[in-house]
């Protein structure tokens, strides 16, 4: 399956359309972010490298942006950030079919300066995610679980241990989008913890869930207590997610992510009784059932980008935490953390 580049900048162009209150919420940030910001997550591959779109990847949001180029993020980031200075670290899409070997190289040859590169690992290519590892310039690995078909149910079926103890000894962070929930595969990083002890993981997306549901708090204590696993808050709009984080793991635990360029998305997080955990947006995307849309694209309605919802969750967490105790949270979760875990400074 493909999507035209038409369709590609149609979307784009409506991400970029500024609502009124998308603009209040880029003065706001002008004066509340740190002046210097890491996202610890974000993508990035040329157009050209989508060799082809997975029924599965076509019909699920990540495939919205298939392509999004180094010029088109900081094209975005001078317009809703257009104080601040934001440094990525920066990997491919994640669906089988983009052209990774290719995208690998894009990223590393072109990275700014600032900026960092995650590898985008291979299962079906160990011998070169293996050698890859070695590039002084790889600063992270990312494997994701629905690369395989059927989707990967557990760590080890996408990240082979060959090639962990490889990271490992490297001393290369892996970046864990876990194959299902936390609070249902916090066993399976306990596990991954425990064969590969020196190994650094960070957990994406405060480990899937948008909601508060039941099990997060023993999820999140089990990771605290048993291991120095970190997480990014990429793409989560929870502000109690995001607060039961910081305050389980710490504030040297958690570190911002945006899931660039999905953060585009002006999307809604809901419960569907059969579906459960969804989101729909008032713009009928191609991946989205029409007669759902038609159903809840209610919800989205004067909807902003889910990054300014993100962004608004983390501000609201650490507004919980105690007065003094704020500035340096926020100093660490929106830089210094990505900054030591990634080696944004070597």
């Amino acid at each position: 399956m493909k999507i035209s580049e038409e369709q590609r900048q149609s979307y784009l162009r409506h991400a970029l359309s500024i609502t009124p209150k998308e603009r209040e919420k880029i003065e706001e940030y002008s004066d509340w972010l740190p002046p210097v910001v890491i996202d610890a997550h974000t993508h990035s591959n040329l157009p050209e490298h989508v060799v082809d779109i997975p029924a599965k990847a076509y019909n699920h949001m990540l495939s919205t942006f298939p392509g999004y180029t180094i010029e088109e993020s900081q094209m975005v980031r001078s317009i809703l950030h257009p104080t601040t200075e934001i440094h990525s670290l920066r990997f491919a899409k994640t669906f089988r079919g983009i052209a990774h070997v290719a995208a690998n190289a894009y990223l590393l040859d072109n990275c700014p300066q600032g900026d960092r590169v995650a590898l985008y690992g291979l299962p079906d290519n160990i011998p070169y995610t293996v050698d890859m590892l070695s590039d002084p310039r790889v600063a992270g690995l990312k494997m994701y679980y629905s690369y395989i078909d059927p989707n990967a149910t557990h760590i080890y079926e996408i990240f082979k241990p060959e090639i962990l103890e490889v990271a490992e000894r490297e001393s290369i962070p892996i970046v864990l989008h876990p194959p299902k929930v936390i609070t249902e595969s916090v066993d399976d990083v306990l596990n991954l913890k425990h064969d590969f002890p020196d190994l650094k993981i960070s957990l994406a997306h405060l480990g899937l869930s948008k909601f508060d549901i039941p099990g997060l708090q023993d999820a999140y204590e089990a990771l605290a207590e048993n291991t120095d696993v970190v997480m990014d808050t990429a793409l989560n709009p929870s502000e109690d997610v995001t607060f039961r984080a910081i305050k389980t793991l710490g504030v040297d635990r958690v570190m911002y992510g945006t899931d660039e360029p999905l953060d585009l998305l002006r999307s809604v997080p809901y419960i569907h009784p059969d579906k459960g955990q969804r989101i729909t947006t008032s713009y009928l995307y191609h991946w989205q059932d029409p007669e759902e849309h038609a159903e809840y694209k209610h919800l989205a309605d004067n909807a902003i980008h889910a990054h300014w919802l993100c962004l608004d969750a983390l501000k609201s967490a650490i507004g919980r935490l105690p007065a003094g105790e704020q500035p340096a949270a926020k100093q660490k979760i929106f830089h210094d953390n990505a900054s030591n875990f990634f080696g944004f400074d070597d």
